[in-house]
């Protein structure tokens, strides 16, 4: 594929409500529909209650999985909207919007009548990885000889990854523009080309160390842990999956944060997106981890959080991601943390550490200083064939589990009851809608040798009422998916009777 075709570059914009409340205004307009019912359709629905400006419905695809109202305001779905429209003033809210603009083109809306109000806040390329050939690049400035001063250690472990975003991942370390690096990368046990890809560049790049552990293993194994631990070198370190990258400026950037503030840890944006560079959700259905053709896990993060508190709240609302990789770590942060997980006993390490959010959650609460790059220099893709569709076992749940009671009780500790509950319940709520989006995670239930403890922790989660309200009270998307959950979840319990 052409690689000018395949590195596409977006511009990415912020709802501005100022323009909006001025065109609003100006048009004289006392009644409109929007289409969005995310955060700015929120923020919209605010603003003309406070400008006396009434919105008649909202449009969004979210109406094909049961979503009737928002905000007390009807959802209907765009295919409806043809037979409907009157002539109105719609506008859009999303800030990724273009696929939604041709929509209302395609079908026949005039362009006077469509309301865009937005800032432009940055421009960025997407990598889609599919111009990768079979053979490493010839652009890539390859070192001979082994760094003499490592300043970072990037940790690879792969099973099985297809060739062009394997080759995509590996080549996005070499380009780094802070060079005195070490790559370590560990062979999970594939059983397709990856070990064959892998050692082609070690032979040409004496930077990259390379680890066969002979068979596939849990990211809680005793043996793979200590690998980590026993061959990282330098400062800092991070990891990366064999299907992500990261930007070349990556570690220049996050090490400049880290040395001139003394930080634990080092946050940068990742720009997560989908796999297919002509994914549409206005045709292509949607489901909660399409949120669109990309998106962003922390869009406005703090400048710094410097405290355990500090740092264990920011976790809880969502102002630090809850994966490991996107953050730079330093050396002696993360050997404690290896040499804690490696210190549990081993049902407790298996059973609750198989998830980035526990791993996050535990090496968050080691760290007093927590800093952040406003970059994005991290790119995660989302495809169906990701592990995280396919694998799930239940042992993510637990992960959840363990680290929302860890939390809540932190949190209950420090705040108000009304605060607290706000803040533990954002927590779970955004981590818990992910799982139940992880089709069949309650099938593998019988299958796990921690059966008992898993169904002591269902019974819990029953008698949580933040839980409860979350998956039963929920009026808005996924309402079937996360009843049924529950109720999955309730049955497992062992209970009896109505839910």
């Amino acid at each position: 594929m052409d690689k000018n075709k395949d590195i596409i570059s977006y511009d990415v914009y912020e709802l501005d409500l100022y323009d909006l409340k001025n065109k609003v205004e100006k048009l004289n307009v006392d009644e409109v529909i929007v289409y969005g019912i995310g955060n700015n359709g929120a923020e919209i629905n605010r603003l003309f209650k406070n400008i006396g400006v009434k919105i008649k419905y909202y449009l969004d695809v979210k109406a094909r999985n049961e979503v009737r109202t928002f905000k007390g305001i009807k959802v209907v779905d765009p295919e409806a909207l043809p037979e409907m429209y009157k002539g109105e003033y719609i506008v859009i809210s999303p800030s990724i919007h273009d696929s939604i603009y041709d929509w209302m083109k395609k079908h026949n809306i005039p362009d006077e009548k469509l309301i865009l109000s937005f800032y432009k806040t940055e421009s960025m390329c997407i990598d889609y990885g599919n111009h990768y050939g079979v053979k490493p690049s010839a652009d890539i400035g390859y070192c001979g000889t082994r760094t003499e001063r490592v300043k970072a250690t990037f940790v690879t472990i792969a099973y099985n990854t297809p060739e062009n975003l394997l080759r995509r991942a590996i080549e996005s370390v070499l380009r780094q523009t802070l060079r005195d690096i070490k790559y370590l990368f560990i062979l999970n046990g594939p059983t397709d080309d990856t070990a064959r890809i892998v050692n082609e560049y070690a032979k040409m790049d004496a930077r990259i160390s390379v680890i066969d552990m002979g068979c596939n293993l849990p990211w809680t194994d005793i043996k793979l842990l200590n690998a980590i631990r026993d061959n990282i070198e330098g400062d800092y370190c991070c990891q990366l999956d064999s299907d992500d990258y990261y930007d070349e400026r990556f570690l220049e950037e996050a090490v400049e944060i880290g040395d001139r503030n003394r930080a634990d840890i080092i946050c940068v944006r990742t720009c997560l997106f989908c796999a297919d560079s002509e994914y549409n959700p206005m045709d292509a259905g949607l489901d909660y981890d399409w949120h669109d053709k990309f998106y962003f896990n922390v869009v406005h993060p703090q400048c710094h959080i410097i405290g355990h508190k500090n740092i264990m709240l920011a976790y809880a609302r969502s102002k630090i991601c809850s994966t490991f990789w996107g953050k730079l770590y330093t050396n002696t942060l993360m050997k404690r943390y290896l040499d804690y997980l490696t210190n549990l006993p081993a049902a407790e390490r298996e059973l609750y550490y198989r998830l980035d959010t526990a791993m996050t959650y535990r090496i968050l609460s080691m760290a007093e200083r927590v800093f952040y790059s406003d970059k994005v220099l991290h790119f995660s893709q989302y495809s169906k064939k990701n592990s995280t569709f396919t694998l799930a076992p239940i042992e993510w749940l637990m992960s959840l589990w363990y680290s929302y009671k860890g939390l809540k009780d932190e949190i209950y500790s420090y705040y108000g009851k009304k605060k607290a509950k706000a803040y533990s319940k954002g927590f779970l709520q955004v981590h818990l809608l992910w799982m139940v989006g992880r089709k069949g995670m309650l099938d593998s239930v019988d299958s796990s040798k921690y059966r008992d403890a898993v169904i002591d922790h269902f019974r819990e989660m029953i008698s949580d009422k933040i839980f409860k309200s979350i998956l039963i009270n929920k009026g808005q998307y996924m309402k079937a998916d996360c009843r049924e959950f529950y109720e999955k979840v309730y049955a497992l319990s062992g209970k009896r009777g109505v839910v």
